[in-house]
């Protein structure tokens, strides 16, 4: 499943469609159909999941959500003991205001979104149908000497040490240019630069939950809906290594690589979106085949993916 292009920046979230407009604060829905639940990265919210959206509404009901502090939601206090259980919650919260709280979603996330993902995956397994994953930033399966996993330590030192003196365009260079490529911030057009500032505060605790959870590959064997985990082959060592991780620990998963980095949701939504249709398409045709085997034939399981 490798896919080729050459684009690696990193643009804003795409603006939503007249369609796909926020009307209730921390998420948009659209279409109608079993729940699929979007979960952005860090320094995005829910209009990430735009184009997404539009391939699926026709079929799925499609939840995008803005996590803490992110999109239409504020920041938690500074020096509280934030986790990625407060990400779950939060998750958990909207579902259930929005009537899903007794039935099974598909999730999707990238990046810190891929890692809430997880984190409610395995908090409430019997909510989930399936997971598709872009580079969930699970830190904590790498070793503590990891190489990799030092650099992101001392990433997050930084970046909250430039946000708490005030440095705030610092703190979202040094972050963009991490995970994109020296000189990916400066590339930037100013109101993309701009927005993105406006939430580099939320950083420092999405670096404080994500450091925090899982212990280990032992604290995801609850999670047992099917995965589908892709990466990018120009994304950053510690999360090409992590995937290595996660394709061993997930028992029920299929992986991919595309030759693009770790925004591959954004800067390569419109490659990487078919292969996540695709997979919940199959996921869909598995579940409804199992919810009414009295009319399933012999030959039609053939064409049901695992």
């Amino acid at each position: 499943m490798t896919i080729h292009s050459a684009r690696n920046a990193v643009p804003d979230a795409e603006p939503l469609q007249p369609a796909l407009r926020a009307d209730r604060p921390g998420y948009f829905v659209a279409g109608a159909g079993t729940p699929v639940v979007m979960l952005h990265s860090s320094l995005s919210s829910k209009s990430q999941w735009g184009a997404l959206a539009e391939r699926l509404a026709s079929r799925f009901r499609v939840i995008a959500l803005d996590l803490c502090g992110y999109g239409d939601n504020a920041v938690p206090a500074m020096g509280t003991a934030f986790t990625l259980d407060d990400e779950a919650r939060l998750v958990t919260d909207r579902l259930d205001r929005l009537g899903e709280a007794h039935t099974r979603v598909h999730l999707v996330g990238h990046s810190y979104g891929g890692l809430v993902a997880l984190r409610f995956a395995q908090w409430t397994s019997h909510r989930v149908a399936s997971l598709s994953l872009y580079e969930p930033v699970a830190f904590r399966l790498l070793d503590d000497k990891d190489t990799a996993l030092v650099d992101v330590r001392r990433l997050a030192e930084l970046v909250s040490r430039l946000a708490a003196a005030g440095h705030r365009h610092a703190a979202a260079q040094v972050f963009v240019d991490f995970w994109s490529g020296d000189g990916s911030y400066a590339s930037l057009p100013l109101p993309v630069r701009a927005s993105i500032v406006h939430r580099v505060d939320k950083l420092p605790l999405d670096f404080q939950a994500a450091l925090s959870w899982p212990r280990g590959p032992e604290d995801l064997r609850a999670i047992v809906a099917p995965a589908l985990l892709l990466a990018g082959n120009r994304s950053p060592a510690v999360v090409q290594r992590i995937h290595t991780v996660l394709t061993r620990a997930l028992p029920n998963r299929r992986s991919g690589s595309f030759d693009c980095g770790h925004m591959g949701p954004i800067t390569d939504g419109h490659r990487l979106n078919p292969w996540i249709e695709a997979f919940l398409d199959a996921r869909a045709e598995r579940d409804a085949a199992f919810a009414a085997p009295h009319v399933v034939s012999p030959a039609s399981w053939a064409s049901v993916a695992d």
